[in-house]
């Protein structure tokens, strides 16, 4: 025991950590620690203790923090599958506006190849060029010319819309009127009668260029295609 200053004795406290056993011979052993060694396997299972605690704590947040990421990752997941949704409808919505549009096109197509062929077919002089019926005989010459004689009160028409590139003296028939429908086709009309239209003028078919009277009841037609005179009789329509 040690002595403290008012002259009391002071009574050291000692640990002792007591272990029972039985051993193999049926009797009991006594082992016994010292009180430093008791304090160190405290301090070891406080520090183990603490450790675990530590880990443990770190799995949390880990687990935490991994709990939190996969609530992300299923929202972005979420957001994705709602904008490839959205995307898959304005695909389907655009195709369906290109089928339209498609479809409109080729009809558009359709209208201008119609129109175009109408067109054609317009300046195409296939027409008879006379407002009514009139007697027709093939001419004798160098090109080939078609005669027709018709009624005092018809009309000498335009076989197909074109424009009057030229009107000129003619030594059998007085007045030459030579039409320009494109696509390399001409008309020429001879007649004796007054000119109804003037040179640089825009016709249709159908259109009066001379009337017919006593004196110019005969016309003298001719059609040229690509600069040559080719035989009316092959475009003409004879319709009464």
């Amino acid at each position: 025991m040690n002595e403290t200053n008012d002259g009391r004795r002071k009574r050291k406290i000692n640990y002792m950590l007591m272990l029972f056993m039985d051993s193999k011979e049926g009797r009991i052993r006594q082992m016994g620690f010292g009180p430093r060694l008791v304090e160190t396997s405290m301090v070891i299972t406080v520090a183990v203790i603490a450790t675990l605690g530590v880990i443990c704590y770190r799995e949390m947040r880990r687990i935490e923090e991994l709990t939190a990421q996969n609530e992300q990752q299923r929202q972005e997941i979420e957001a994705l599958s709602e904008e490839n949704g959205n995307l898959v409808s304005l695909r389907e919505e655009l195709m369906n506006k290109v089928t339209i549009l498609s479809d409109t096109i080729n009809q558009k197509v359709e209208e201008e190849e119609a129109l175009e062929q109408e067109m054609a077919q317009a300046h195409m002089p296939v027409g008879f060029p006379m407002s009514a019926s009139a007697s027709l005989e093939e001419a004798e010459g160098e090109n080939p010319m078609v005669r027709l004689t018709g009624s005092e009160g018809s009309s000498v028409i335009s076989s197909a819309d074109g424009r009057i590139v030229s009107i000129t003296t003619d030594s059998a028939y007085r007045h030459c009127i030579r039409i320009d429908h494109g696509n390399g086709y001409f008309s020429i009309y001879r007649n004796d009668g007054d000119v109804m239209k003037k040179e640089g003028e825009d016709v249709v078919r159908g259109e009066i260029l001379y009337v017919i009277g006593e004196e110019n009841t005969e016309l003298g037609y001719q059609i040229m295609y690509n600069e040559k005179y080719i035989d009316p009789m092959d475009l003409i329509n004879i319709d009464g």
